[in-house]
């Protein structure tokens, strides 16, 4: 683990929430410059024609998720004609050829990438073919990812494994390079291959550029619109596609707008987006799960469960999101389901990403830490670059207070995705454990930057803060936290204390008014155990009997008391204490101050405990 103070670290306050990116994409997708979404013939002959060009290039994820668009279009008319796929063969005019790019598809499907590489090397004239070019360089750059990949599983070190990289882009990008200066390279799927080897070698920006280009001259071709969300690191990228890059004007680009809407934590407009696209493709599951996973990181989970299950039932093979359907199972405790999903995940496919989390989930809620964290890791090594894995296996090392393991599960899940909110809240979360409050605050505060209106977000902030005896600022954070809903319930509480200790016992009150006016119309605080009433409830009708009498708001003053009464603690006994002398003021009243001097009224401190005057002696 690196030394901390190594790591250079900004002053958090030097930060400006306002200055942040958060509002690059202020204006969405504006539904003035939304292309129509298409016809349904019109949707299933663009997908069938690009499914087949996909699954010929071995585009394997694309091409499903084109195929699976085209099962989720409802039934077309008797009449409805649909064009028939070209054959991918039709370029290739040579027997010699076309026996190699055979027999390389073959050694492709067998996963022997060089040797399907190898078949094409010596082609004639292979740029004149781009689906065999594309072949060809493909076979070479998942020949390079492979070999990458075994080199990195033999390092140690996490840093070290970042620093493993793909020898083949160098020589494929210097290929598709040579034909780009040149003009020639204007099939979509050469440029996508050309963008992502771009991306491989670091050039970002150029990456982004020639990916955009993949999209206008393909745009089908659903791998290349992921490569540009994930390029898109910071939200000034993100802001900038729509500004300066000019994407195409077609279907697709909602599909990209809502995954890019998600990325930026703006669940609520993406969910429009994609309910939008439920209307056209109706029955489609990467949609559904899609509005559940906006619908979970909303935080409304009876509705993703809701949306998951349903999902379950029309897809019950798919593993793909149901990750996050098992963190809802896990939030919500409920481990017979979980129990049940995890089994279902082991029996579909054991050795995948999802499944070894969805296990790890359940040994985590059943307190086997260590079960946990090996699941975790086993899904790391089916897939290094799978970030829920990474979070969560520094959620269990927190549990078992490994801190230092922690901090590197959570460091290389913000080095694969600097968007990821809870990977930059788990670090501030470690350090704040570390009892180092300003790394902490620092990792809260980006974190807070990528979601602005969590309240929780805002409460780690103003803990910190707190602790750092800043209370100002600390202050500030709660009632920004209260604004931003605060489902948890904590703001309202930890605002009125600290409005108590800075001696603002009218703000305090306030606070304490609108905590009982949230306990009321919401849902309750949790319950004190052996009383009727929370914790937080009864802390704030015992501030404010105090200080309805010192105000001279009598009747308030004895609603408050009574209500105390129904508690079971010490705090009955002082309204009871109240309440009586709350009674003796009202007899006092009629008695001549010659009586009242040998018992006068008992009055409270501000600490809520009552003390009776002594007579002047």
């Amino acid at each position: 683990m690196q030394r901390m103070e190594d790591v250079p670290m900004p002053d958090p306050m030097a930060m400006e929430v306002d200055g942040f990116p958060s509002a690059a994409l202020e204006e969405g997708w504006p539904a003035s410059l939304r292309p129509p979404l298409p016809s349904t013939a019109t949707a299933l002959a663009e997908l069938t024609k690009a499914q087949a060009a996909l699954a010929f290039r071995e585009l394997t994820s694309a091409a499903q998720w084109s195929a699976e668009l085209c099962v989720a279009l409802p039934d077309v008319a008797d009449d409805a004609l649909l064009a028939v796929p070209l054959d991918a063969y039709a370029g290739i005019g040579s027997g010699r050829l076309y026996s190699s790019v055979v027999l390389a598809k073959a050694h492709f499907g067998m996963r022997e990438y060089g040797r399907a590489a190898h078949v094409l090397q010596h082609v004639r004239d292979l740029h004149r073919h781009p689906a065999a070019l594309f072949i060809r360089l493909y076979a070479l750059y998942l020949a390079g990812e492979k070999r990458r990949e075994e080199e990195a599983a033999e390092v140690a070190e996490p840093v070290e494994k970042c620093q493993v990289k793909n020898a083949e882009l160098e020589g494929i990008e210097e290929q598709l390079a040579a034909l780009h200066e040149r003009g020639a390279l204007q099939d979509g799927l050469l440029l996508y291959l050309y963008g992502i080897v771009l991306r491989g070698l670091g050039r970002r920006a150029e990456a982004r550029r020639v990916l955009v280009q993949s999209v206008h001259a393909c745009p089908w071709n659903w791998s290349a619109w992921l490569d540009i969300v994930a390029i898109c690191s910071d939200l000034n990228d993100a802001a900038s596609i729509r500004v300066e890059l000019k994407l195409p004007d077609h279907w697709m680009a909602a599909f990209f707008w809502a995954a890019l809407l998600m990325e930026l934590q703006r669940n609520e407009e993406a969910a429009g987006i994609y309910a939008e696209l439920r209307q056209c493709f109706p029955d489609s599951s990467y949609i559904m799960s899609q509005i559940a996973t906006c619908q979970y990181n909303m935080r409304n989970f009876d509705a993703s469960q809701v949306l998951f299950d349903d999902i379950r039932k029309r897809d019950p093979y798919k593993l793909a999101s149901l990750d996050t359907f098992s963190n809802i199972l896990y939030v919500k405790e409920q481990s017979a389901a979980l129990s049940h999903l995890a089994r279902q995940a082991v029996m579909i496919d054991k050795y995948t990403p999802e499944a070894c989390c969805i296990v790890g989930n359940y040994y985590s809620l059943r307190g086997e830490h260590e079960k946990s964290v090996t699941y975790f890791r086993r899904a790391l090594s089916l897939n290094r670059n799978f970030t829920p894995a990474w979070i969560l296996m520094g959620h269990e090392y927190m549990e078992m207070r490994n801190t230092s393991a922690a901090i590197d599960a959570y460091r290389t899940a913000v080095s694969i995705n600097q968007r990821d909110y809870r990977a930059w809240y788990g670090l501030g979360q470690t350090y704040e454990m570390l009892n180092l409050h300003f790394y902490a605050l620092f990792y809260y505060r980006r974190s807070m930057m990528l979601r602005p209106d969590d309240a929780r977000m805002w409460c780690a902030m103003a803990e910190c803060y707190h602790s750092m005896d800043r209370k100002a600022e600390a202050l500030n954070c709660y009632e920004k936290a209260h604004r931003c809903g605060d489902r948890e319930r904590v703001a309202l509480p930890r605002l009125a204390r600290l409005h108590v200790e800075l001696g603002n016992r009218p703000q305090a009150a306030h606070s304490y008014e609108h905590l009982l006016a949230q306990s009321n119309c919401g849902p309750s605080y949790p319950k004190v155990s052996g009383g009727g009433l929370s914790t937080e409830v009864v802390e704030a009708l015992k501030f404010l009997m105090v200080f309805y009498r010192e105000e001279g708001r009598l009747s308030d003053c004895e609603n408050c008391a009574s209500q105390l009464l129904d508690t079971a603690g010490a705090e009955k006994d002082e309204a009871k204490a109240m309440l009586q002398d709350l009674r003796v003021s009202a007899e006092g009243r009629q008695l001549t101050p010659e009586a009242l001097t040998h018992g006068g009224p008992r009055r409270f401190n501000a600490a809520g405990l009552w003390t009776a005057d002594q007579p002047n002696m």
